[in-house]
């Protein structure tokens, strides 16, 4: 073994890559050995204490699983660790109606896949965007509703629809079939193992105990836990100082079910960035989100103290409401669509950022939180999905750098730490000044003194249907392909938006007033209860 080390660490300029995946890349061939991190537990003599990987992925949703397939291109060693088990189905409908994931509570609400991931899996992993069209998928080209002549770069503006199951499925395919990486199924994380030895200000990382009593060392472990990680208790148990952790409500709880079109029904049209139409009513909200397959999930957002809305649960509240929405009808008239699921709730939500660097010192190395373990905010916004694919490869390009698991931490942060405060700001932001607007406080969304936020999305964004300049601005905005202060540091933007929205007809009436909803849902629920009866 030590004759293996040593000639490891001689054998040239991709030395190192074979070093940490424990493989010989040479003409491609992937011929196994041990890698050094193994050799090291040898000669101390602990090599039987438990399994060694160079890199172990505590979770394998969407940014466990894009972590493990950009580490492993990049050499190493990963052993992914998940407590639901591997995927059930092989067409798209198997894949939404018979995965269990149980583990991930909004698996089968609805997700974006905006044209940031996708810039991401074009250069890096071009073969999960194939599998997923494969499975039906669409590619939403945004670029076509650009009022004006098309620029270099906005061929980037293309967004992928598709359930979360069949986009999971697609990137787990690609896991699967990469050498290097092993996925345990069935497996539940309990604790994590630090170091005896720890550094200055630091607690060090070395693996992680799972529920069958076994210890997985590793180099790095990714908390890829998503919003119920319980990586921060545990790092408190192991002695570690109080991380940064920031959170805010989103001041909302969705309804969403799916449906899919009826045979011979077009999709209808519509102008929207993100394919389906959404709008705010002034005491409650709707989007539409276009999947795959001819499918689509209209989801009713309304403010969690409304106790009266909370009748939208209910099939027949569900259906009243959204047949109310005279851009809704020609999405889920019966006519139309038939539901595929019930109606499915979701509540509970905060926005969340976290660092594991404090005041320039990491709390904790060998261990890097990512996607929504990093940061997380509201879900109508499809930030999380995106940012899990760009966290896993900048994770792996940062590791490719370094070994020294400070300078890993530290690298990390300075690769996404702003942009993910950012986003966690930005979206704080609209969330609080949409719950002012709800709870009836006037605020004039055409002044971006009154609220920026409010500007943006109700004023600026309509308005960027007439201006081909601040129609790419917002796509690139919604899309994650400029920083969220972009636009609104554009001070022309700013005003030619204002000037758009000053000559505008008025916004046709999007739904009816929330006395008028109520009736509706009054009736819908007593018609209901008599047919059962």
């Amino acid at each position: 073994c030590l004759q293996l080390c040593i000639g490891m660490r001689s054998t040239g300029v991709n030395a190192r890559l074979r070093q940490r995946a424990g493989m010989s890349l040479d003409r491609g061939r992937r011929t196994r050995v041990l890698s050094g991190a193994v050799c090291r537990r040898m000669m101390l003599g602990v090599a039987g204490a438990g399994d060694q990987a160079d890199v172990v992925v505590l979770g394998g949703g969407l940014a466990g699983l894009a972590s493990s397939l950009a580490l492993a291109r990049r050499g190493r060693r990963v052993v992914v660790v998940e407590r639901d088990g591997p995927s059930a189905g092989r067409d798209a409908d198997g894949l939404f109606e018979r995965w269990d994931r149980r583990g991930v509570a909004h698996f089968r609400q609805p997700h974006n896949f905006l044209a940031f991931a996708r810039e991401v899996l074009l250069e890096r992993a071009p073969e999960v965007l194939e599998n997923v069209l494969a499975l039906g998928a669409i590619e939403h080209r945004q670029y076509e509703l650009l009022p004006g002549t098309r620029l270099p770069g906005d061929e980037k503006l293309v967004s992928i629809c598709a359930r979360r199951p069949v986009f999971e499925a697609a990137l787990r395919r690609a896991v699967e079939a990469e050498p290097g990486i092993e996925v345990r199924d069935g497996t539940r994380v309990v604790g994590l193992q630090a170091s005896e030895a720890r550094r200055p200000g630091a607690v060090r990382i070395i693996g992680v105990r799972t529920d069958d009593g076994a210890v997985l060392a590793a180099d790095l472990v990714v908390d890829a836990l998503g919003r119920t990680s319980r990586v921060l208790p545990w790092l408190a148990e192991l002695g570690a100082r109080p991380p940064l952790e920031r959170r805010s409500e989103c001041g909302l709880l969705y309804y969403s079910r799916h449906f899919r079109f009826r045979p011979g029904v077009d999709v209808p049209k519509s102008p929207a960035l993100l394919r389906g139409p959404r709008a705010e009513i002034g005491y409650m909200a709707f989007a539409v989100f276009v999947e795959d397959n001819r499918t689509f999930c209209p989801v009713l957002t309304v403010p969690p103290w409304d106790r009266e809305l909370r009748a939208l649960k209910t099939e027949a509240g569900y259906m009243a409401a959204a047949l109310s929405m005279p851009a809704l009808v020609p999405w889920v008239h019966p006519d139309q669509s038939e539901p595929l699921t019930p109606v499915l709730p979701m509540g509970s939500l905060q926005n969340l950022h976290r660092s594991l660097v404090v005041d320039g010192s990491p709390v904790a190395v060998g261990i890097q939180p990512v996607g929504d373990a990093l940061c997380h905010t509201n879900p109508t916004f499809a930030y999380g999905a995106s940012l899990s694919i760009h966290h896993g490869f900048t994770l792996a390009d940062v590791t490719n750098r370094t070994d020294d698991p400070a300078a890993i931490a530290l690298g990390f942060d300075d690769a996404v730490g702003a942009d993910a405060a950012a986003r966690f700001d930005a979206v704080s932001a609209e969330d609080q000044d949409r719950l002012r607007t709800w709870a009836g406080e006037a605020i004039d969304v055409r002044d971006p003194r009154d609220s920026m936020a409010l500007f943006l999305r109700l004023t600026a964004y309509p308005a960027a249907a007439h201006d081909a300049d601040l129609f790419r601005a917002v796509a690139r905005r919604v899309n994650l392909l400029d920083p969220p202060d972009a636009l609104q540091a554009d001070n022309t933007l700013i005003e030619r938006a204002r000037q758009i929205a000053q000559h505008a007809s008025p916004p046709p009436t999007m739904g009816p007033t929330r006395n008028e909803l109520l009736a509706l849902l009054e009736r819908a629920l007593s018609n209901s209860s008599a047919s059962v009866q």
